[in-house]
């Protein structure tokens, strides 16, 4: 029977009330020992238009920048593909194609000061169609994206039993099919539809919207402190465990062959450049209106290119130093099973964090527990930032437009309407058959 494990226990509190109580403990010094509270986050011109400051520019980007995918799906790329030669790969792809175009994005919203829908219609109007069509994009986008964060919610609750649920008489394959997706054995032979919502899933899902609505409604201050902790808690968690899993048995033999054996002749395939290409892309993520709206949001004075240049190189290392801390458990886990390096880390596809990382936690031993709350933790956190970056985006334009119309609603309605209508579309990811819709909608 499963009871409680302390250490996961007090792993997650740690790590759920570090935030409030640093903020509680900087207001009490500004009050009472210092009397400054420095600069505002958010600044309100003579017309009532929002300016961001420069610090909280530059974290909104960087939280949107980097996301989930660059755990999730960056070690799956790399080992798919050749391990050192697909970074290489990854490295150019960044700098001469996804830098420049995120860059151009910012450039183009500070110029203009136009939310990315407005921007289309004064580069030509007859684009206007091009920017629903991106507006639709990003809805979609939105709505997937929000399910895979939300498969981090029962491997959190999970994190806290003794033992591990996906160790308990189960293989964590068989807890990832059968017990939180429940999906069908076989697809040719099941009844007609996706099948039955499943409740765990549909509870994640609600929680992670309710979260995203509290810290998008109520104006872009409230969102920048929320920023402030979803950007630098799982830099602090990643670093954490690049230090704990890289002394691991096996964990050099995972990081050669991620950085080490460079083949040359990987990089006469066309796919790794593709691959490459779609990954940087995928995390950078120019193209969806959200870098031009934030840049809409500062003052004329900002250096956009400074700002542009950090969040990129932010995002790349993040993915970069990800790969230490995935290869070292890989690593791990293929001495422990007398496997190869690339036999484990493609063995799960896209699954890796749900299937071969969660098989790993029990290989720590006493921190398995603890170990297990900060990767997932991790994750949920890296997945909120972009999700707060994407949901702002679209309520953003939705007002623009509203307004253009001669309506103003306060902005905490048109969240909720949003948030609701986002939900309800996210609700096909959790039938049955709603990994195999998620695999197709991502593909």
């Amino acid at each position: 029977m499963a009871t409680v494990s302390a250490s996961g226990l007090c792993s997650l509190l740690l790590i759920i009330f570090i935030g409030p109580v640093t903020y509680l403990i900087r207001y009490l010094v500004a009050e009472y020992i210092t009397h400054k509270h420095g600069e505002p986050n958010v600044i309100k011109e003579s017309d009532g238009r929002e300016i961001l400051s420069s610090r909280a520019y530059v974290f909104a980007l960087v939280g949107y920048a980097i996301g989930i995918g660059n755990v999730w799906r960056f070690p799956y790329v790399i080992a798919q593909n050749g391990g050192s030669a697909a970074v290489f790969a990854y490295l150019i792809c960044a700098i001469f194609v996804a830098w420049p175009l995120f860059m151009y994005e910012l450039i183009l919203g500070q110029y203009l000061r136009l939310d990315f829908i407005k921007i289309w219609e004064a580069i030509r109007p007859r684009w206007l169609s091009f920017a629903w069509a991106q507006f639709l994009l990003l809805f979609i986008c939105q709505s997937y994206y929000s399910m895979i964060i939300a498969y981090t919610l029962p491997y959190i609750v999970g994190s806290v039993q003794d033992p591990l649920p996906w160790t308990d008489g189960t293989t964590s394959e068989q807890y990832w099919e059968d017990t939180i997706l429940n999906s069908y054995d076989d697809l040719h032979d099941k009844p007609r539809g996706p099948g039955p919502i499943q409740w765990r899933l549909a509870a994640a899902l609600f929680v992670l919207w309710i979260i995203t609505f509290f810290s998008v409604a109520f104006g872009k201050n409230i969102l920048s402190q929320v920023t402030y902790v979803t950007v630098i808690l799982p830099v602090v968690l990643l670093i954490i465990l690049v230090c704990v899993t890289v002394h691991q048995p096996g964990a050099r033999a995972g990081i050669q062959f991620y950085i080490g054996n460079f083949d040359y002749r990987e990089l006469a395939k066309l796919d790794v450049w593709a691959t490459a290409l779609g990954q940087i892309l995928f995390s950078l993520s120019p193209g969806f209106g959200t870098a031009i709206t934030y840049s809409s949001l500062v003052s004329k004075k900002e250096d956009v290119y400074r700002a542009g240049l950090i969040v990129s190189l932010s995002n790349s290392a993040f993915s970069l130093l990800g790969g230490f801390a995935i290869f070292s458990i890989v690593g791990f886990m293929a001495e422990e099973q007398g496997k190869t390096i690339q036999e484990v880390a493609t063995m799960s596809g896209t699954g890796l964090a749900f299937v071969t990382i969660a098989e790993a936690m029990p290989l720590f031993g006493a921190a398995q527990n603890a170990m297990s709350v900060l990767f997932y933790v991790m994750l949920l956190t890296l997945g909120l930032d972009s999700s707060y970056a994407w949901t702002e985006t679209i309520v953003h334009a939705v007002e623009e437009v509203l307004k253009s119309k001669g309506y103003r609603l306060p902005t905490w309605q048109v969240t909720l309407v949003l948030c609701v209508i986002m939900f309800c579309f996210g609700l096909v990811f959790t039938t049955r058959m709603g990994c195999n819709i998620l695999d197709v909608s991502i593909s």
